[in-house]
């Protein structure tokens, strides 16, 4: 049995890690609790040495990502039950 998510923030990070390959590690949940989505897109591509203006596919799949779990009304944060 894996990992279960507290948070929503906890769950944002274990897909990036988990499914994506990205390198979260140096993140915490409480590092999420403020910014924007793309201040957190942002972070993740600079912990990975990627430049989010230069590798614009990744940061818009992690945009996409960060959205659906902290930002979306109906995203899957939102449908997880989760706090955030």
């Amino acid at each position: 049995m894996g990992y279960r998510p507290n948070t929503q923030r906890e769950a944002l990070l274990q897909e990036l890690k988990g499914r994506h390959g990205y390198v979260v590690n140096p993140l915490t949940p409480g590092d999420l609790a403020t910014g924007s989505r793309d201040d957190i897109a942002r972070r993740v591509l600079r912990i990975e040495g990627l430049d989010p203006v230069l590798d614009s596919k990744q940061y818009d799949e992690v945009c996409e990502i960060v959205d659906d779990w902290l930002f979306d009304p109906r995203g899957r944060g939102a449908r997880s039950g989760l706090p955030r």
